[in-house]
C-alpha cells in the first residue's frame, strides 16, 4: 500500500517509483497471502460504519429545548438526544476556526496553526493528517456541505484537507468577503469544488439537500462515507425563512433572537430530513451520527438577560412555561472564556455498535478527542496518532469510566499569539478563567455549586490556584514548542490559478483593521458591512508563496470582479517584499493589472490606490487581489 504523502503541493516522483518497486517486490514475495489480507481488508472497509457529523454555527448548550429552555423549539434534536450518549462537560474553542481546527486534527488549534478567525490565523497547516484524510486511508469516501473556515485558498481548502465532495461558502459566514459576491443566505452562488454554482433557496435547505442526495448516491456504495455539514447557522447575519421567525416574534422576542431561533429551528427540521433518508436507505443502524455546536451562544447573554427580566413573564404566559435560564445559568457566550463561550452539546449515536440509548458522561471531555474517538471506532489504528485527545470508545461502549486530565481553551483573536490572552484551565469541576486579555486578573470557580462563575475561590483554595496555574504553564509550552509560522496560501499551482485574495485575509495590526463583511442587505447587519466605510482600512499584507518561478498576472480590485465596481482614482500600487510598481488605471475600469517575473519565494504582498505617483499619498486599499501564473501549468 502507498503511504498517503501529507505534502500535497510537493510530490516527490523518485520516492513514488520507489515506493511502487518495493510494493511489487513485496507482491511477488507474499504472493496468495497478500491477496487475502487485501480481501480481508476490503472486508473489514465494507463493515464499517458510515460517520455523519453535524456541527452548527454559534449555538450554545442553552439553545435547545431540552436543556431548560421552553422557547425554543427543536423536537428532532430532542429526540435525538435521549437516544444518544450526552457529553455534560464537554468544550470547545470560544470561536469558529479555532474548534473546527482541533476538530480536524485532533490537536489544540494553535498547534494545528489556528488562533483568530481572520487576518490569516485561521488557515489550518497542511502538514497535519485530518480525520478525513485518515479516514480515506480506512476506505472511506469523504464529502462536506456548509462552512469550512479554515482556509479558502490552495493548499488549505478542504478539497486539499481530505475531502472528496466539497460543497462550501468562503470563510467564516455566508456573505463574508471571501464568499461569492452578493450572497445573502438566499438563493446564493456556493463553491462547488472550488467552482461557483447557483443554487436555489435557503442556505441551510441548500447544505441539507445536496447532503441528502449525497445519501442517496451512497446508499448502494460499497464504500464507508463521511459525512460532514458544518452549517452556517446560526451564525449572524440572523436571517431565516419568514415562517420560521415569526412564531417566536409573536411571543415577543427581539428581532436578533426570533431570528436566530428561527434559524436553530430549520436546522432541526432538516436533520429530521436527512434522518429520514438514512431511515428510508436502511443507513441508519450503521451510521455514527453525531451532533455538536462549534462555541457558545453568539446570543447567551442576551438570552440569559431575557430570562431575567420582566417580558419573561409575558413570554411565560403565552408559552405557558416558567422561564427559568436560556443559557443553561452559565456565564458568558461566544468568545467567553467563561463556560459560557465553550461548554456545547455533543450527542453520539450508533446503533449497531450498541450506542443507541440515553446516557449521560460527565467527565471533561474536548472536541480534539473526536478524531481519534472516531479513528477508533471505525477499527483503525491509532496507536501512532499525533493527537491531544483520547478515544472515548470504552465510555462509550464499554461504560467505563474516561480518565481524569487537564484541559485548557484559549481566546487569542490576535495577529500573534499572547500568552496573557484570555483562558480557561479546566480539572473535573475546577475552572482557572482569565477572563480579560487587558487585565491581570484571574480566577478560580468550581462549576458543580457556582455553574454561573460568580464566586471566586482562589483565596479558599491556594493549592488548587497554583496547580492550575502551573498547568497553564505547561499547556502553553506544549501548544507554542513547535512555533506559530504564519501559514501561507501557494499560488500559481495547477491546483488553483487564479488565485484569490481578499481582505479577510489581511496580516492587519488588529481585528478592527480587517474588512471581513461587505454587508449586501439592507439591513443592521449589512449597514454594519465595510462596503462605503473604505477609506477607514490601513493598508496590510498578504503573506503568500510564488510555488513556480514564473510571469505572474496581479489583478486588484477595489470590490471583488463580479461587483463591476468602479475604482475612481488613477493609480494602483502594488508592493511585492518591498518593491512597488505603479500602474495607471484606465477610465471606467473596475481593475488594474500588473505582469511580473517571479522566482518561487514567500511574498509579501500590498496594494492600493490613489490619485498620483507618488503611492504613499492618501492611499485607498484593494480589497481584492487575483494572482494569475500565465505560464504553461506545471506540476508544483
Amino acid at each position: 500500500m502507498i503511504k498517503f504523502l501529507k505534502d500535497k503541493h510537493k510530490v516527490n516522483l523518485t520516492k513514488i517509483r520507489a515506493i511502487l518497486l518495493i510494493s511489487a517486490f513485496s507482491f511477488l514475495v507474499t504472493g496468495c497471502s497478500e491477496s487475502k489480507t487485501n480481501s480481508e481488508q476490503k472486508a473489514q472497509a465494507e463493515k464499517r460504519p458510515n460517520i455523519v457529523l453535524i456541527m452548527t454555527d454559534d449555538q450554545g448548550y442553552g439553545d435547545l429545548a431540552h436543556n431548560n429552555n421552553p422557547i425554543i423549539k427543536t423536537p428532532t434534536l430532542d429526540s435525538f438526544a435521549n437516544q444518544s450518549v450526552k457529553f455534560t462537560n464537554f468544550h470547545v474553542d470560544p470561536t469558529c476556526s479555532p474548534t473546527r481546527a482541533a476538530l480536524m486534527s485532533g490537536q489544540y488549534s494553535l498547534r494545528a496553526g489556528v488562533w483568530h478567525t481572520v487576518m490569516g490565523r485561521h488557515l489550518m497547516s497542511d502538514k497535519i493528517q485530518t480525520l478525513p484524510e485518515a479516514l480515506k486511508e480506512g476506505g472511506y469516501k469523504t464529502a462536506i456541505f456548509g462552512k469550512w473556515h479554515l482556509g479558502d485558498n490552495y493548499p488549505f481548502r478542504p478539497q486539499e484537507q481530505g475531502f472528496d465532495h466539497v460543497l462550501i461558502h468562503g470563510a467564516g459566514g455566508v456573505g463574508q468577503t471571501p464568499d461569492y459576491w452578493a450572497n445573502t443566505q438566499f438563493d446564493d452562488t456556493y463553491f462547488l469544488n472550488g467552482q461557483p454554482k447557483k443554487y436555489e433557496g435557503y442556505a441551510t435547505d441548500v447544505w441539507f439537500n445536496e447532503a441528502i442526495d449525497y445519501v442517496k448516491d451512497m446508499a448502494s456504495s460499497e464504500a464507508p462515507f463521511f459525512l460532514y455539514i458544518p452549517t452556517n447557522a446560526p451564525h449572524s447575519p440572523f436571517r431565516a425563512p419568514e415562517e420560521y421567525i415569526e412564531p417566536y416574534r409573536q411571543l415577543g422576542l427581539s428581532d436578533d433572537l426570533a431570528a436566530f431561533y428561527g434559524m436553530i429551528t430549520n436546522v432541526d427540521d432538516n436533520i429530521a430530513r436527512l434522518q429520514k433518508e438514512l431511515d428510508k436507505a436502511g443507513l441508519t443502524d450503521n451510521t455514527i451520527f453525531i451532533f455538536l455546536t462549534d462555541n457558545g451562544s453568539v446570543l447567551g447573554e442576551h438570552s440569559e438577560k431575557l430570562a431575567k427580566s420582566e417580558q419573561a413573564k409575558d413570554i411565560e404566559a403565552k408559552i405557558g412555561k416558567k422561564i427559568e435560564t436560556l443559557n443553561y445559568f452559565m456565564r458568558g457566550k461566544k468568545a467567553s472564556t467563561y463556560d459560557g463561550g465553550h461548554r456545547v452539546p455533543i450527542y453520539v449515536r450508533w446503533p449497531n455498535g450498541g450506542i443507541d440509548s440515553a446516557k449521560e458522561i460527565d467527565s471533561l471531555a474536548a472536541h480534539f478527542d473526536l478524531k481519534p474517538t472516531l479513528l477508533d471506532l471505525v477499527g483503525l489504528d491509532i496507536s501512532n496518532l499525533d493527537t491531544d485527545g483520547i478515544s472515548w470508545k470504552n465510555a462509550l461502549v464499554n461504560n467505563e469510566s474516561l480518565p481524569e486530565r487537564v484541559i485548557t481553551v484559549t481566546n487569542q483573536r490576535v495577529l500573534h499569539p499572547d500568552a496573557k490572552r484570555p483562558y480557561s484551565v479546566m480539572e473535573g469541576d475546577w475552572r482557572l478563567v482569565k477572563a480579560d486579555g487587558k487585565s491581570d486578573k484571574v480566577e478560580l470557580f468550581n462549576v458543580a455549586s457556582d455553574p454561573g462563575q460568580q464566586n471566586d475561590l482562589t483565596e479558599q483554595n491556594p493549592e488548587v490556584f497554583a496547580k492550575l496555574s502551573q498547568e497553564y504553564d505547561k499547556w502553553w509550552q506544549h501548544a507554542t514548542k513547535d512555533g506559530v509560522p504564519t501559514m501561507r496560501p501557494i499560488v500559481g499551482t495547477v491546483y488553483e490559478n487564479p488565485t484569490r485574495l481578499t481582505s479577510h485575509d489581511w496580516l492587519a495590526p488588529h481585528t478592527g483593521q480587517v474588512a471581513w463583511f461587505p454587508g449586501f442587505v439592507d439591513d443592521k447587519f449589512g449597514k454594519g458591512g465595510w462596503i462605503g466605510k473604505e477609506e477607514k482600512f490601513v493598508i496590510s499584507p498578504w503573506k503568500v508563496k510564488s510555488g513556480i518561478a514564473g510571469n505572474y498576472r496581479f489583478t486588484v480590485s477595489l470590490h471583488d470582479i463580479p461587483a463591476k465596481k468602479v475604482i475612481n482614482h488613477t493609480f494602483a500600487h502594488l508592493d511585492i517584499n518591498g518593491t512597488t510598481y505603479t500602474a495607471e488605471i484606465e477610465k471606467g475600469a473596475a481593475t488594474a493589472s500588473f505582469d511580473i517575473d517571479l522566482p518561487a519565494q514567500e511574498l509579501d504582498i500590498k496594494a492600493w490606490f490613489n490619485n498620483s505617483n507618488d503611492s504613499i499619498d492618501k492611499p485607498l486599499a484593494a480589497f481584492y487581489l487575483y494572482v494569475e501564473r500565465l505560464e504553461s501549468a506545471k506540476e508544483s
